[in-house]
């Protein structure tokens, strides 16, 4: 009984602080795409990225209610930084759903803005509202609307000392600017949701790039933790300091928690304990460690996904890398190692993509062996009905006789194209799409079938793979040449390709850029199969990454070469027009319509070549 009526007390209470209407709650990631394009078209960075911000405790005096409840005042603010755009990730601030999405993209409007004025923080927004009302008149009402739901529902400060203070912002909301600047303590009071964050939280700018342990084939999956806040965190040093049990009061359990390294006691006979714990254990966890050792032992192990299994062709190749941050090429920044895998017998093409492929190379041959009539010959086998009829037009209007031919003649269509097809090897492309088949699975099912369509057209091509450690592991898969006819052996590398570590596209598109600068054909197409960002175990995350392969897309452009990307990723429309512009990518929703799109894609790139 005290139970229940515990129960019923806490939910009246919560009910009765919330200050929030959860039935008007609008989520971020439901709307993401439309504030998107707001931010973009209002002028906001397009390298940005869009995420939740973290929610943050603020140290306004709560409400009697909210006390009794037990409730903290948390907050999410919105602001933005140098590698992202961080907006709320749920606001049901007001009882109307379309308040809640005008704030979304009120507050997308105002990150445009510039943030870096050198005033106080209330200074700052009024000239940040002013600047938005000032581009775009058409906000006006909106932020009206805005303004007096908001102050509807602000409540009054307990202290008196803070009513001045409260009622300077209640006038900085209503008339942006006619406050001058003050000494006013902004966390003492209610957070304002209609401007940016006053003291935008600061990355973290430690320059410890030591990378994580390696991440294999064997590793379980990662699920994802969905949240409408991105989380805090803090670095632990594993240092030597503290080593050692740490004593405490039972009592303290629930209360608090410290991380602390615990060492193995160290036995008598160290030699004999390691080799009966070497014989005793059949799967051996690998990690590293800085310290000194006694004594070492060497034995084999089945590592998967390591170096060795692959023959390297050539290494030592270096490329740049652009850092848009200092806005350079860093010359000889990458590494990159040609390599090919060990396990590559020659192999037929599956027996369950036969009809397909008879299918693809039918369709591409009668596009191999289109025709078009030249006109206006001086000779050939039909008449050229229309440059007849102008010849008797202007022969009877008076004007000069032409001196086009009046014959046309059907020529069969030449095709002067070279195609490299670059597929994204990343770990992330062992991903199940189904029971019985993963993303890689269908990536190689269309490499089977675009090889066998780019073998029907005649077109000169190439296939080619990547995957990356970091900048100094760059690993690059040449599947087959340009000069290489397709045959058992090409289709048995194919056979062989498998998932490994992270995508550090740039570097990749550079190298195939390369290669495709020696063709001399007059159309170049490299044509990228990947399934997500660019990413890898160092700084090329997020931003970083972005504009590096941005950079490098637009390198290859400029050398006359069409860069093309086709994707299974469902978020690729938030990045890829900024990487390879509107036209220059498809998003295949349904990953295993992958092998079918890609000779259809083929086909309408290249139709007027």
């Amino acid at each position: 009984m005290e139970e229940a009526v515990g129960k019923l007390w806490h939910n009246w209470i919560t009910r009765a602080a919330q200050t929030e209407y959860p039935e008007a709650r609008v989520e971020l990631a439901s709307i993401q795409k439309k504030i998107s394009l707001w931010f973009h078209a209002f002028g906001g960075d397009p390298g940005l990225t869009i995420k939740a911000a973290t929610r943050e405790q603020w140290q306004a005096k709560r409400s009697l209610l909210a006390r009794i409840a037990g409730l903290e005042w948390h907050v999410q603010l919105a602001w933005k930084n140098e590698r992202d755009l961080l907006l709320p990730g749920a606001i049901a601030l007001f009882p109307e759903k379309s308040l809640n999405e005008a704030l979304y993209l009120w507050l997308a409007a105002l990150t445009t803005c510039d943030s870096s004025i050198d005033s106080d923080w209330l200074t700052t927004a009024q000239q940040q509202v002013q600047q938005v009302l000032q581009r775009w008149p058409g906000l006006r009402k909106t932020y009206d609307t805005l303004v007096q739901a908001h102050l509807k529902q602000r409540p009054e400060p307990n202290k008196i000392t803070l009513l001045p203070q409260e009622q300077l912002i209640r006038q900085a909301l209503q008339n942006p600017g006619s406050v001058p600047a003050a000494d006013i303590d902004a966390r003492a009071l209610p957070a304002v949701p209609l401007w940016l964050h006053p003291f935008p939280p600061q990355r973290s700018t430690s320059n410890d790039n030591s990378p994580p342990a390696d991440i294999t084939a064997d590793t379980d999956q990662v699920s994802e933790i969905k949240s409408d806040h991105r989380r805090q965190g803090k670095k632990v040093d594993h240092s030597r300091e503290d080593e050692g049990l740490l004593a405490f009061r039972l009592e303290s359990l629930f209360s608090w928690a410290e991380f602390v390294n615990v060492d193995r006691p160290q036995e008598d006979d160290e030699e004999l304990g390691a080799k009966d714990a070497a014989n005793d254990l059949d799967e051996f966890a690998v990690s590293k460690k800085s310290g000194t050792v006694k004594q070492r032992l060497k034995f084999d192990l089945d590592l998967p996904g390591s170096d060795y299994e692959d023959n390297t062709l050539l290494e030592g190749i270096t490329l740049p890398e652009w850092d848009y941050r200092k806005k350079i090429l860093q010359p000889e920044y990458c590494n990159l190692t040609l390599l090919q895998n060990r396990d590559t017998d020659p192999a037929p093409l599956p027996p369950h993509l036969r009809y397909s492929a008879r299918k693809v190379r039918a369709f591409f041959e009668h596009l191999a062996l289109n025709k078009q009539w030249n006109r206006s010959q001086p000779q050939g086998s039909e008449i050229d009905w229309d440059a007849y009829l102008n010849a008797v037009t202007a022969w009877r209007s008076g004007q000069p006789e032409s001196t086009a031919g009046l014959y046309r003649e059907m020529r069969r269509h030449q095709r002067d194209m070279s195609c490299l097809l670059l597929a994204d090897l990343s770990l992330s492309t062992e991903t199940a799409i189904d029971d019985h088949h993963m993303v890689i699975d269908v990536v190689r099912d269309g490499l089977f079938l675009m090889s066998e369509a780019l073998e029907a057209t005649g077109d000169r091509f190439s296939i080619a793979g990547f995957s990356s450690k970091n900048r100094q592991h760059i690993r690059y898969y040449p599947i087959k040449g340009f000069n290489e006819p397709l045959s058992n052996k090409i289709r048995g590398r194919i056979q062989a390709i498998r998932p490994g570590f992270y995508t550090r596209m740039g570097a990749a598109i550079r190298f195939a850029t390369q290669a495709l600068e020696k063709e001399t054909t007059s159309h170049r197409l490299l044509m990228l199969l990947s399934d997500g960002k660019p990413n890898d175990i160092d700084r090329y995350e997020g931003r970083y990454g972005i504009e590096d392969t941005r950079h490098a897309i637009q390198a290859a452009q400029r050398k006359g070469i069409t860069p093309f990307c086709v994707t299974i990723d469902n978020r690729a429309n938030e990045y890829l027009p900024y990487l390879f512009g509107h036209q220059n990518y498809v998003v295949v929703h349904n990953a295993k319509q992958l092998p079918a799109r890609l000779p259809q894609l083929y086909a309408k790139l290249t139709e007027v070549v």
